[in-house]
């Protein structure tokens, strides 16, 4: 219980919040794993097994919690219901390190008397068939089952317990009516296998086989700091037509869903007969001729089938995921609207960053944004929901961590997310390409790339900034001094990082630098060396910062002598021209002056405005074509704002030319793109053989949406001291932003009028415009107002109405 005590006043207790502290100690943990007692001689396309138990309950208990988790993907029914909301679980983790077990509140479905539980499983990412280039089966092992163990409490205090296992023959195991199940293929049902009645009390399983034990360390099963994923509302089709019919007759239907995202589809299957089949393909887009793009897909062709029993049914598959917007249903011989039930899935996180503005580009933008990022925090912060690919690509979240951390409570996913950075840099000795880390085609053996193993440092200190909580920083530091101490031996003298890794092609780079080829995205306009020492510097200076925030002063004093070693070879390498206000770099790039202006890179003063200058001509010159991938896409608009040239950034920002963000607005997209040309001009998509249409990684400039078209971020850890700086341009007059901080809620709302608003004018007392902003600060923070042209103006909690002049051609601070 607590209660507030003031100068005032002494507020009355809370009321009590109780909790049980689950199973702590690997001892308590009794269940073992338990899955089929017959020899499985697949690797794909496995049957899947379904598995049941009874009991008896003398009376109502007060507590009952169901602790469950799989090798494999597990969902469970207590007698004939399904418990929970969670789909995919136990998640994706680096299984041969730990797997999540999550905890049920069963209370409400238990029957004194007799009880059954079910439990569905399928082969999930455990030993289904992962990843890229052919992918990889049984990684983490060939067997799956269930883990399941009830405790019951009663009045008295007296517990009891039930738990899975192999020896006391009460838990039978089957072949269910999922006939195949993987992630990324699609899942395939047949009614004509299903038993009525199998999950609840007094069904007739003696035809069901005995379970069998599948070993397994118990000190590896822990319980997340997450949520599990759920649902989160639905979609409605936009449009459905029937765009031909099968040879007996039946309709070959196409579903726009409208919205391209992480979703499954529940559908009314009506009208067939006993083992008529019904297909259903999911793509992004179609092309000019409407036909479903899977080109892009490769292995993961997103293919449902359901095999009818005869009778009318919903069906929605279980195990698997689709990232899609049009769906081919082929063998349906009647669909509409009200057959279609789509439901949308991700790790639940609790929404805490919104944005609008007077412009509806931006909105669009801001909103894919939001759409790409849901789709891909499936408990993984993956790259894509729909190919063959969908892991978690660590330079991905790397730049869109800040993002990510103010629109949704992200703090507990990343958290459980670098827990796994953490085991497998430990196992491989760097931080792979994508974690969980499966070998895989040219990605077989890891190697240290920047940026992409920067991740070991930003993502940390993203999730500190945001929450203010230390605890993140102490996990991951082992993992963050590991990747440093390793890219530190990779140094030449002079502290440039050229050592080129012992990896196929190399460096990264600014991976999908626009202009390079589509075959070959890492041929970026930047020298690698300049962008993999350029992060080394930036990784140098934050752990500075995390080490003085945790104590270590001589790892701070150790990284920042490292930090200004490298700067001096950066600069000695990469700045060929000038000391002022004619310097240039050797990659004459906006990636590279980007970097170089937000990282510190330059000499000084006069040689950041030069960098700028710079920027704003090569973007000028541009046309308003971006010309950044990965590595330079955050910081191209941060480094135009610091330098001062906001009409560049807008100009840069608002272009619909392609590339540019809101090329992809114009061309309909409903989520961030992975290319800035996924589809070409022409309707067509890119040649690439990798392209997606729903990547979060271009969304990372949401960031500067937030900070500077809104106006507001975190000047310290966990918000607890607030940057106000909204900067209008580019014709946008209005705009709201806010963020649900550790404080509270910060929110920003502006508008500009122009001077030709004469009685506003006058008010202002002056020839210029008006520019009205209201505030919401959270108690115990402070804001501070920082505008062009003005001294700095603080703000505690409360909410405050400001009215200041205004010119867009004089922002410059």
């Amino acid at each position: 219980m607590v209660r507030v005590i003031t100068t005032d006043d002494v507020g009355e207790w809370s009321e009590p919040i109780r909790f049980d502290v689950g199973l702590l100690q690997p001892h308590q943990r009794v269940a073992d794993f338990i899955g089929p007692s017959w020899p499985e001689f697949q690797t794909d396309h496995r049957h899947q097994p379904i598995v049941r138990t009874e009991f008896d309950l003398p009376r109502k208990p007060v507590l009952a919690r169901l602790y469950l988790t799989a090798l494999g993907l597990v969902e469970a029914e207590l007698n004939g219901s399904k418990v929970g909301n969670d789909v995919l679980n136990p998640g994706w983790t680096s299984y041969d390190n730990r797997v999540e077990c999550w905890t049920y509140d069963v209370l409400d479905q238990l029957n004194i008397g007799r009880n059954a539980m079910g439990f569905w499983l399928a082969d999930g990412w455990y030993r289904g068939r992962v990843g890229f280039d052919g992918g990889e089966a049984n990684v983490w092992g060939d067997r799956i089952g269930v883990f399941a163990q009830l405790e019951v409490t009663y009045a008295d205090g007296t517990r009891q317990s039930w738990y899975s296992n192999s020896s006391d023959e009460q838990w039978k195991i089957t072949l269910g009516p999922i006939t195949r199940s993987n992630m990324y293929e699609g899942e395939y049902y047949d009614a004509r296998l299903e038993q009525s009645g199998w999950s609840m009390p007094r069904f007739d399983d003696s035809d069901w086989k005995p379970v069998s034990e599948i070993p397994f360390d118990e000190h590896r099963i822990e319980f997340p700091v997450m949520e599990a994923i759920q649902p989160d509302g639905t979609n409605t089709p936009s449009s459905i037509e029937r765009i031909g019919e099968t040879d007996d007759g039946r309709g070959i239907w196409m579903i726009d869903m409208g919205q391209n995202c992480s979703q499954r589809m529940n559908i009314h299957f009506r009208g067939l007969s006993a083992g008529q089949n019904v297909t259903i393909e999911h793509v992004e887009v179609l092309d000019g001729n409407g036909e479903p793009v899977q080109r892009i897909l490769h292995r993961g062709v997103q293919r449902d089938r359901y095999t009818s029993n005869g009778c009318d049914s919903w069906w929605e598959p279980r195990f698997t995921m689709h990232g899609f917007r049009y769906a081919r249903i082929t063998g349906l011989p009647e669909l509409t609207v009200a057959d279609v039930r789509c439901t949308v899935y991700h790790t639940a996180m609790e929404r805490t960053g919104w944005f609008e503005s007077s412009n509806p580009m931006v909105n669009a933008l801001h909103r894919n944004t939001v759409w790409a990022m849901k789709s891909n925090f499936m408990s993984i912060p993956t790259d894509c929901p729909q190919r063959d690919e969908r892991v978690g690509w660590t330079a991905d979240i790397a730049v869109f961590a800040p993002t990510a951390l103010y629109l949704y409570d992200a703090t507990g996913f990343l958290r459980n997310w670098m827990r796994d950075v953490s085991f497998e840099q430990r196992k491989t000795g760097t931080v792979p390409f994508y974690i969980p880390y499966v070998p895989m085609g040219i990605w077989s053996d890891p190697a240290a790339i920047a940026l992409w193993g920067d991740a070991a440092v930003l993502v940390p200190w993203a999730v500190y900034m945001s929450s203010g909580d230390t605890q993140i920083l102490s996990e991951s530091y082992d993992c963050s001094i590991a990747w440093m101490n390793e890219v530190t031996g990779y140094l030449s003298p002079d502290g440039v990082w050229d050592r080129r890794p012992d990896y196929a092609i190399g460096q990264l780079g600014d991976w999908l630098d626009p202009q390079a080829p589509p075959e070959e995205p890492d041929r970026a306009m930047t020298a690698k060396e300049l962008v993999a020492t350029a992060f080394y510097v930036h990784s140098c200076d934050l752990m500075v910062r995390i080490a003085n925030t945790l104590g270590r002063r001589d790892d701070a004093e150790r990284f920042m002598k490292l930090a200004e070693h490298a700067r001096r070879g950066f600069r000695a390498r990469f700045i060929v021209t000038g000391t002022g206000s004619d310097a240039r770099m050797t990659s004459d790039t906006q990636c590279a002056y980007a970097l170089a202006i937000m990282f510190g890179l330059g000499d000084g003063a006069a040689q950041e405005r030069s960098f700028g200058n710079r920027l704003a001509e090569l973007v000028r010159l541009a046309d308003g074509r971006i010309g950044t991938g990965f590595a330079g896409t955050p910081f191209v608009l941060p480094a135009l704002t610091r330098t001062g040239h906001m009409d560049e950034a807008y100009a840069l920002f608002l272009s619909t030319k392609c590339p540019s963000w809101m090329y992809q607005i114009t061309m309909g997209a409903t989520t961030t793109w992975e290319r800035w040309d996924s589809m070409l001009p022409n309707g067509e998509v890119n040649p690439g053989g990798m392209t997606s249409f729903n990547h979060y990684a271009l969304g990372s400039v949401n960031d500067w949406v937030h900070t500077t078209v809104g106006g507001i971020a975190p000047m310290e850890p966990g918000w607890k001291r607030i940057l106000v700086a909204p900067r209008p341009g580019g014709g946008i007059t209005h705009a709201a932003t806010s963020h649900m901080s550790p404080y509270g809620m910060v929110g920003i709302e502006w508008s500009v009028t122009s001077a030709k608003d004469a009685d506003r004018a006058e008010t202002a007392g002056c020839d210029d415009g008006l520019m009205s902003i209201h505030l919401t600060v959270p108690y115990g923070a402070i804001a501070v107002l920082r505008l062009p042209g003005s001294d700095d103006v603080e703000y505690p909690g409360g909410d405050y109405d400001i009215s200041v002049p205004w010119r867009e051609k004089n922002q410059s601070v």
